[in-house]
């Protein structure tokens, strides 16, 4: 009977976590683009490519020692006013502005439409010294402000390195923990059945 309880409850804990979880839509982690940006008044999707004619993508792979790379900043209105918002874009420690826009910049978008600018940056040539054959990924978000008031965020990630490729961010989660949890409890109850013979 025990046995029976034992894998009934691994069951229950394994589909309750297989189930898919969304980051909310809050300005304390790195959820922000799970967001229905339909609802809002004014939103940003950034983007992130290797070069102007290259893919604008959430995040980009393989960047080198002295690799420039560009976030793009697309900022919809979806109110009948034209506004200036505040884009707030402070680079990790591990990176460095080229060109483009500042880390502040106030941008006027006409009323139900879009605009987008762009930050030219590099990885910093400290995060290469004394490493050899590494893989580093780091997430830059970015804020957008309307009367001092955030509105919206948005992510991007660049890897870089210098070694082998990484072409995937490694799987995370909950769900291997849970199964891992599962199995071990199934083991565990087969063990204290047998003990008590």
């Amino acid at each position: 009977m025990n046995y029976f309880k034992v894998v009934l409850l691994t069951g229950v804990i394994v589909a309750l976590g297989s189930t898919t979880a969304f980051a909310s839509c809050s300005n304390s982690g790195y959820g922000s683009n799970n967001c229905d940006k339909n609802k809002s008044e004014y939103t940003i999707e950034k983007k992130v490519s290797k070069s102007e004619s290259s893919s604008k993508l959430e995040k980009i792979f393989d960047i080198r020692k002295g690799d420039n790379f560009i976030f793009s900043f697309k900022i919809t209105n979806n109110t009948n006013e034209d506004v200036t918002v505040k884009l707030v874009d402070n680079l990790p420690n591990e990176f460095e502005r080229v060109s483009g826009i500042g880390f502040t910049e106030d941008v006027k978008v006409a009323k139900n439409s879009s605009e987008t600018v762009k930050m030219v940056a590099k990885v910093k040539d400290s995060e290469f010294e004394a490493k050899k054959d590494f893989e580093k990924c780091v997430i830059n978000k970015a804020y957008i402000y309307k009367s001092d008031r955030q509105k919206d965020s948005s992510t991007a990630t660049v890897c870089f390195g210098d070694g082998a490729k990484l072409s995937v961010l490694p799987k995370t989660g909950a769900d291997s923990i849970v199964a891992g949890f599962g199995v071990f409890s199934t083991l565990l109850g087969l063990g204290l059945k047998r003990f008590r013979k």
